[in-house]
């Protein structure tokens, strides 16, 4: 008999812990969703028939198990619901496993009461533990109820009970500390995962905010392009590519014909806004050719960096410019060459060695710009 108690004991305990790893995201309380009860409850429920089918013979219609158990963890962690819901699959469990009979049918209805006093018990406002010990007793006294009626001999009655209570008292001990205990970790590593993932995401947005501010000190804030740092770079890593391939690296500069004036004239917010439609237009020119790099130089000043371009190509390139800037219509009316905006080119290519730097590149195209400028401005000027 202590043996099968034992046993009993065991296979409680170790189920509690497998439920705790099986629902460890799905915590039981008097606060948990009604899903969440419902499937406590199932489990509780289908532990306590695994505890009867382990259950000892005690006389041909009576047995004896730490079932009850299982309705008072139930209770005292998710309160009537879950425990109410364990009690009936239990009471239903004692009819089919062992056959209909009066001490079957006596004893599922020690299961209903037992999960309906301990869902009331369950709601008053004591110790967690006290309130499980004091459930535990309510579950052995309808048991003792049972085996009073059942069990004639005295003697063994008494010694059924006694070993009864100290298993389950014990048991229950162990197995309720084991619940209290499971559910703590659980909700340790609830709480460590959701720090993690917060940090996880803090991380995801300091990197995504460091990409931004990388991206911010590249551009150019009025125009929305690429600023100086940005052209220096783009030009001295094609520089260094295009070495080993001998291939021709072209620089196109630009700025528009007397903006001083325009801004005298019309105001700097709408010089500003000038600059912002200009390079807004040719930017959208260039965005489909892959060897083109197009940044604003300084002022109203701009370079078209032009990587695997020859010279040729270059100054079509800069046909197109002109256009485009004339087909802006943006008027100007103390231009001295015209009465919209226009521009001055200057181009120059090198095929990049080690004889030569990126700034000599940029010295030869900031000369042809100005000879552009000298020669009666919106022109194009090459070397």
């Amino acid at each position: 008999m202590i043996k099968d108690f034992v046993s009993n004991a065991t296979i409680l305990i170790a189920s509690f812990t497998v439920m705790g790893q099986i629902f460890k995201n799905m915590p039981l309380s008097p606060s948990s969703p009604h899903s969440s009860k419902l499937y406590w409850g199932i489990c509780y429920g289908v532990l306590g028939n695994i505890l009867m089918v382990f259950s000892f013979q005690i006389n041909s219609t009576t047995i004896a198990d730490l079932r009850h158990l299982a309705i008072v963890v139930a209770a005292a962690f998710g309160g009537g619901v879950p425990a109410i819901i364990a009690s009936i699959i239990i009471a239903l469990g004692r009819l089919t496993l062992f056959g209909i009979t009066d001490t079957a049918f006596v004893a599922a209805i020690s299961a209903l009461l037992t999960g309906i006093v301990c869902g009331w018990f369950s709601k008053l406002n004591i110790k967690l533990t006290l309130k499980a010990f004091s459930m535990n007793i309510i579950g052995l006294f309808f048991i003792s109820i049972v085996f009073a009626i059942y069990i004639e001999d005295s003697k063994t009655l008494l010694n059924v009970l006694m070993l009864h209570y100290l298993i389950s008292l014990i048991g229950g001990f162990f197995a309720f500390h084991l619940s209290v205990y499971i559910v703590n970790t659980n909700a340790a590593e609830r709480e460590l995962n959701l720090s993690l993932l917060k940090l996880q995401e803090s991380e995801q947005k300091l990197h995504k905010a460091n990409e931004l501010l990388s991206e911010l000190s590249y551009m150019d804030g009025l125009t929305g392009i690429g600023n100086r740092r940005h052209f220096d770079e783009i030009l001295n890593k094609e520089w260094t590519s295009l070495i080993s391939i001998q291939s021709p690296l072209t620089l196109l500069m630009f700025d528009i014909d007397f903006f001083k004036k325009y801004n005298d004239t019309y105001g700097h917010p709408a010089g500003d806004q000038c600059l912002q439609t200009i390079s807004s237009a040719i930017n959208n020119l260039v965005a489909n050719n892959p060897y083109s790099t197009f940044c604003r130089y300084g002022g109203e000043e701009f370079a078209l960096i032009l990587s695997k371009t020859k010279l040729d190509k270059a100054i079509d390139i800069a046909k197109l410019l002109q256009k485009k800037i004339q087909s802006l219509n943006i008027e100007h009316r103390n231009s001295e060459i015209s009465d919209i905006v226009t521009i001055s080119i200057g181009i120059a290519t090198i095929i990049p060695n080690s004889e030569v730097q990126p700034k000599d590149l940029i010295h030869l195209a900031d000369t042809s710009l100005y000879t552009s400028k000298t020669n009666g401005r919106n022109t194009i000027s090459t070397l």
